[in-house]
């Protein structure tokens, strides 16, 4: 397990694990002084505020460095009585340095914060940060304290821990993040190359940093007083924004409605400032009846619109409202009230008819958004329709009335965002779909030639590790296309080697070909194949790239781990000719697969009756050849390495169909967590100025983090190597299509048959794309994903993104299974758009059947 070279580094990976997670008003809390550096870089991606969380260990009598127990900043005392009673600490040691320890606590605040006042942490997720953790006391009290407090989640963001301290902190907070979890943990400090002492000076410049930092949100809490009433409200302040939209909630809920800080959040993004508050007191809202007084609730936003025209940092803003349920009754009679002085209204599954006779005289532009699914409201909101002068109605497909629904609010987000920026701007609307096809157009390079890959191949080009992505397993114009970018990368900028989603010992195969070993051709030894489904490398397409390969001399290497009986005759093969002693061993131990008559199947089957299987003797095989020395056998390094990484095949192998049988997230992650641990043993061999190209299934290389796949527990190999070796380091090129031809199976182990690819269903990434080639007229286009594109729709909204794996099923398409929840921006680092594709030429192999199928999702 590699080292962090320094918090800095620690807080830009956490802050990429953070960027799939819908945040609900957002604000990191760091234990300082360590944990300070590596929160500034959370808060700084995730544009959100930064304070410290102030917690004093209570260190044991003899070693001030081991915590016993800490105190918090509001005097609560936590003990490890456990450790307690183990060093037979005497409790007035404990009471005499906890008192000590406030004392400090109270200097700290003042010196940390000055005469600012930390922000509220009521209904708010909390993403709690330290350097590292070794008891947990320390953050158990940070955690504990905090949850007075009424967060609606608490999040912790750890670099490096041991996995004991992990799970205690797991009981306590509703996400741990961790980014490294060593048995062998000893200390924080050895997990870094740089850990110097984080300084008070350093502290403070952090906070003052993010405090004076013009693109972070101001937050306000005050209250809107008048007509004998005050009621409490959060105020969001965007620097230089563009309106004000000030929500009223429905009915039961109030100023901390998840839903609405949802869509407020997202509205501060793009600019407009938010007001959210309670439209009644607390006594008030004790009486049934007065949730439906649509004049009294409609009154309490007019009061609201009055405060804010008084307030100085709001008064010259342009005013709307966001309405949800009764409360979008109530926004549009208030809106009747004052026709001219709101410039748009938009109501979220509202009850227009709770203000039937006011609509007429509405002047404000309205927007009615309502779930595809919630008739009874979808039939008022129609009927509201005609009432209003100026007016339009959004439904949602799928959508219920709370819009829980998978994507469903994120719609309604854009949906409304679109609308106040276009009645704000006085500027003709500009739907969802046009923003992100303008995204896309205004950076995508179209097909027109020799240089249509000129920019992505430039770009890519300056980081070590480069992968290209398929959206298919069997389209053609996917493996041309990585085929010239891989030749451009191998001739005009050193890359060294090719590693793709294949079994080792048929791409070492290969590399004799590529080096003369063999006399036969590029064709008779891809037929050579027999593993299903062949044709993923038995192929013309892949003809070409060999007979590239051999000319240039370049190795080619396979990273998947199914090969595991190939795999134990390669390490029996190499041990029976190296050495008499070690092939006795190595025969011995992998006597216990013999049973199962290379059959992955019959092992599986095996394993749920006797669970421990072969996994101790495959182990120890690995740990003997992992110490081997080449001149202990008289051998060559790369025979060495060989029969290394086959004995490391056949480890993984048998815990991946282990860990097949239990289902979830498990089989999946050993698979390419084995893909990435080749990777770098390949990087490793061949020389630290080593470059290298990877061909696998999107699924594999863009980044699980900006996908439904880290929500479900599952990494892949594009993510893993953004971790290890660093963003800059890897690029990630994904690849796609609207529609066309592809070489698929209808079932496992079945016939690969060329199948109809339907056009991609609406509002999909591809459907997009589409869109994009045909205002280009082109048949495709390349596009990089810089800064400015994740700042913008690509890099902070989800779209269906089209997985095909090597089984399909084509009705899948209208039900969108085979569509990941994707940001494009942050998943990849290019995207190559090809808008109808055809199908690959396979060779004819004679196919032998691997038993088990793949995993997540459908074989890919």
């Amino acid at each position: 397990m590699e080292r962090l070279e320094n918090r800095v580094q620690a807080g830009k990976f956490l802050a990429e694990k953070f960027l799939n997670f819908e945040l609900y008003n957002p604000i990191v809390l760091a234990l300082p002084r360590g944990g300070v550096p590596v929160a500034a870089e959370i808060s700084s991606v995730l544009q959100c505020p930064l304070d410290v969380l102030l917690i004093k260990k209570i260190g044991a009598p003899q070693n001030p460095e081991f915590a016993i127990g800490a105190v918090g900043e509001d005097g609560t005392v936590i003990l490890n009585h456990n450790t307690v009673r183990t060093l037979n600490v005497d409790g007035s040691y404990i009471k005499k340095t906890a008192a000590l320890k406030s004392k400090d606590l109270k200097e700290q605040l003042r010196r940390f914060r000055g005469n600012t006042n930390r922000q509220s942490m009521n209904g708010r997720d909390i993403i709690v940060v330290d350097d590292g953790l070794a008891t947990g006391a320390t953050m158990t009290v940070a955690l504990r304290m905090l949850r007075k407090q009424n967060p609606r989640k608490i999040f912790v963001a750890l670099p490096v821990a041991p996995p004991d301290s992990v799970a205690q902190i797991k009981e306590l907070a509703d996400e741990v993040i961790c980014l490294m979890t060593p048995k062998n943990f000893t200390s924080v400090g050895i997990w870094y190359e740089e850990f110097d002492q984080v300084s008070d000076e350093e502290v403070i410049a952090k906070l003052q940093e993010s405090r004076s930092n013009t693109e972070f949100i101001r937050e306000l809490e005050l209250s809107i007083d008048g007509d004998n009433v005050s009621l409490p409200g959060n105020l969001n302040l965007v620097p230089n924004g563009k309106g004000l939209i000030i929500f009223a909630h429905g009915s039961g809920s109030s100023r901390n409605s998840p839903r609405n800080q949802y869509v407020a959040t997202e509205l501060n993004k793009v600019g407009f400032s938010t007001l959210l508050f309670d439209l009644l007191s607390e006594e008030e809202s004790k009486n049934r009846a007065n949730v439906f007084n649509i004049p009294l609730l409609a009154q309490r936003l007019l009061l609201a619109v009055r405060t804010m025209n008084a307030l100085p940092e709001t008064k010259k803003l342009s005013i709307g409202f966001f309405g949800a349920s009764t409360g979008a009754g109530a926004a549009l009679h208030a809106a009747a009230e004052i026709p001219d002085k709101l410039f748009a209204v938009v109501s979220r599954g509202g009850r227009p008819d709770l203000a039937e006779d006011m609509l007429k005289v509405v002047k404000a532009p309205c927007l009615l958004i309502v779930g595809g699914n919630d008739e009874p409201t979808l039939s008022l909101n129609k009927k509201a329709l005609s009432s209003l002068q100026n007016a339009e109605l959004v439904i949602v497909p799928g959508a219920t009335h709370l819009f829980e629904e998978d994507g469903a609010l994120t719609e309604v987000v854009e949906e409304a965002s679109s609308w106040f920026q276009k009645h704000l701007t006085s500027t003709s609307r500009i739907t969802p779909e046009e923003m992100i096809v303008t995204e896309l157009k205004n950076k995508a390079v179209p097909f027109h030639g020799i240089g249509s890959l000129d920019e992505v191949i430039e770009k890519v080009s300056k980081s070590r590790i480069v992968m290209l992505g398929e959206a298919t397993h069997g389209t053609h114009e996917f493996y041309v296309l990585r085929r010239m970018i891989s030749e451009r990368l191998i001739q005009d900028h050193g890359f060294n080697f090719i590693a793709v989603e294949g079994d080792w010992p048929d791409f070492q195969r290969l590399n004799k070909f590529i080096n003369g070993s063999t006399s036969s051709g590029a064709d008779s030894e891809l037929k050579k194949f027999s593993r299903w489904p062949t044709w993923m490398w038995a192929n013309s397409e892949v003809t070409k790239l060999l007979e590239f390969l051999k000319e240039e001399q370049i190795p080619i290497y396979g990273l998947d781990v199914y090969s595991l009986f190939e795999s134990i005759d390669a390490v029996k093969s190499y041990a029976q000719e190296k050495d008499l002693d070690l092939g006795l061993t190595v025969e011995i131990a992998y006597s216990c697969f013999d049973a199962f008559h290379q059959n992955e199947k019959d092992y599986a089957r095996h394993l749920t009756q006797f669970p421990e299987g072969c996994r101790k003797e495959v182990l120890s095989i690995l740990r003997k050849l992992l110490r081997l020395r080449i001149d202990e056998i008289h051998n060559s390094k790369s025979e060495l390495s060989d029969a290394q990484q086959n004995a490391r095949i056949v480890a993984h192998a048998e815990d991946y169909y282990r860990k097949m049988l239990l289902g979830g997230a498990d089989s999946w992650n050993v698979r390419d967590l084995h893909m990435a641990e080749t990777l770098a043993t390949l990087l490793k061999n061949h020389g630290p100025e080593s470059k290298c190209i990877v061909w696998a299934h999107n699924s594999h290389i863009g980044d699980y983090h900006a996908t439904e796949m880290a929500g479900q527990g599952y990494v892949n190999l594009g993510g893993i190597a953004r971790e290890q070796f660093g963003i800059q380091e890897v690029s990630l090129v994904g690849f796609g299509t609207y529609q066309g031809k592809v070489l698929a199976s209808h079932s496992w182990e079945g016939k690969e048959t060329e199948m109809n690819l339907p056009s991609a269903p609406a509002s999909t990434f591809e459907d997009y794309c589409h869109k994009t080639c045909r205002d280009l007229k082109s048949s495709g286009f390349s596009i990089v994903f810089e800064a400015k594109e994740r700042e913008g729709h690509l890099g902070k909204r989800q779209y269906g993104h089209r997985a095909v794996g090597v089984v399909y099923d084509s009705h899948n398409e209208n039900r969108r299974m085979n569509y990941v929840p994707t940001i494009p921006a942050q998943r990849y680092d290019a995207f190559v758009f090809v808008d109808e594709t055809t199908a690959v030429h396979p060779l004819k192999t004679r196919t032998s059947a691997l038993d088990l199928p793949e995993t997540w999702p459908g074989g890919v």
